[in-house]
């Protein structure tokens, strides 16, 4: 007889132990719908500068930056790269002497003005040092190094795969050699979020 109640209440205790752990919700990793952190992003455009450059104008050309970077906060990341672009001689120049070509390491800020889960308006500043080629023709210094400035506004959108945005950016970028010349900028993105 002790015997069965014994039985009873151990098969009692193992009945409420399992209902315990049944009620327990399973355990689920919170997955972000946007992926943060350190980021690789590379742009791919074009840029147009719109005033003379030493008195010679420039057609439109290729501007392409790959660029490392880190999310401080969700509307704020931090990058550093480096910006190639340049410019063909405008063909209807009296002498065309040769192409400018700019290859700029370069600081960026991004601040995030307008947000939801996955879209992001951007405010973004560069600032870096660029370093013009052919720094001189025919024994006449022609490109020149200096400062580089910018300041583009731009949207992103991250993808379904969360780790991947897409985007496009247009701006104004200031190059101080061989004089102040002042450029437009349009360029599509496309970032990798690790």
């Amino acid at each position: 007889m002790l015997a069965l109640v014994a039985g009873a209440l151990s098969a009692a205790s193992g009945a409420a132990t399992a209902q315990e752990v049944a009620e327990e919700p399973p355990k689920i990793r919170q997955v972000d719908a946007v992926e943060r952190g350190f980021f690789m992003q590379a742009d791919v455009g074009v840029a147009i500068f719109v005033n003379e450059l030493d008195n010679r104008r420039y057609g439109p050309g290729p501007q392409v930056g790959v660029y490392l970077g880190y999310d401080i906060l969700p509307v704020l990341n931090l990058g550093l790269g480096v910006t190639f672009w340049g410019g063909e001689v405008d063909s209807g120049a009296e002498a065309p002497q040769g192409d400018l070509f700019y290859v700029s390491p370069t600081f960026r800020a991004q601040v995030a003005l307008v947000t939801t889960e996955r879209n992001f308006m951007w405010v973004r500043g560069d600032v870096g040092f660029g370093f013009g080629m052919p720094s001189e023709i025919d024994g006449v210094e022609y490109a020149g190094n200096g400062p580089v400035f910018g300041v583009t506004a731009g949207f992103e959108r991250f993808t379904k795969l969360r780790h991947f945005a897409i985007g496009i950016h247009g701006g104004v970028v200031f190059v101080t050699e061989p004089s102040l010349g002042v450029g437009i900028t349009v360029t599509p993105t496309i970032k990798y979020t690790f």
